[in-house]
């Protein structure tokens, strides 16, 4: 580690990932310079082995800490056992998005349910979770785009759709091409499994800038009392995995014209009747 009073701490980033939030409770918590750098990652891994792996962190750049994400169950390679050689923290979970094409019929809605998936062809690519519906396989193996992007590439030819998580999908999209919509579960459907996004650092960097850090990922405060490294990680970990209740989940809009919205105002209107008459 280099003299923390005069280099700053780096902490790498996955595309799609937002790190203004932890830079500004940093700067209120510490003096040490801390420089953010972004990489060229959409999912941890660099040998493109896909999100079904266990996903190796290592990257090009020199940095103190990386925040990446893994695809639903999994974990960041080296990071569990008794020979781990890296510290893993999840921070949270991140929701699923159905791309397709800026003038798809289904264009204009503000979410789409896991059963409306139905209505699109999902293209498969390499980041497609296999927790999430099963996607076409290519008549010719060949024809499997190799990343995101070139997914997005078909995607934009009007040839299908594709599922990605949601920070991503956003970040990698064109607007005059693309449409994202939200995957959210209808009352009894499951929801579908997200991506996880994790900060990881080497064992041998756990020096006490690291730890101070990883508290802030999880939102602790420059006020906050630190428990024992164990317990933050257990309590981390298990709050990521417990879905958030559904009254705090967007609810979907509805369109004004469906036959939806309709049903919903006369079933409005019928209870308004009812309370007058009491």
């Amino acid at each position: 580690m280099n003299d923390a009073s005069h280099s700053p701490l780096r902490v790498g980033f996955a595309r799609g990932v937002s790190p203004a939030k932890w830079e500004r409770r940093w700067r209120a918590a510490s003096a040490r310079p801390l420089e953010f750098v972004p990489l060229d990652l959409t999912f941890g891994e660099s040998n493109g082995t896909g999100v079904d792996a266990d996903v190796d962190v290592d990257v090009d750049v020199d940095v103190d800490v990386v925040i990446l994400r893994v695809g639903p169950g999994k974990t960041p390679a080296g990071s569990e056992g008794s020979a781990r050689i890296r510290h893993a923290i999840r921070l949270y979970t991140e929701s699923v998005a159905l791309v397709v094409t800026a003038d798809h019929e289904l264009a204009e809605l503000p979410a789409v349910s896991p059963a409306e998936l139905a209505l699109v062809p999902l293209l498969d690519h390499p980041d497609h979770a296999a927790d999430w519906p099963a996607a076409e396989p290519w008549a010719d193996p060949s024809w499997r785009p190799a990343d995101p992007r070139a997914a997005l590439e078909l995607v934009a030819t009007g040839t299908g759709g594709i599922l990605l998580p949601l920070p991503l999908a956003r970040h990698l999209t064109r607007k005059r091409e693309h449409a994202v919509l939200p995957v959210r579960a209808e009352a009894g459907e499951p929801e579908l499994s997200g991506s996880t996004v994790w900060a990881v650092w080497p064992v041998d960097r756990d020096s006490a800038d690291v730890q101070q850090l990883a508290g802030i990922l999880r939102g602790r405060t420059a006020r906050s009392s630190r428990a024992s490294t164990a317990a933050e990680h257990t309590d981390a970990a298990t709050r990521a995995s417990k879905p958030a209740p559904r009254s705090q989940r967007n609810k979907r809009e509805l369109n004004p014209k469906s036959r939806g919205a309709q049903l919903a105002a006369a079933a409005k209107a019928r209870a308004a009747k009812k309370r007058k008459r009491r």
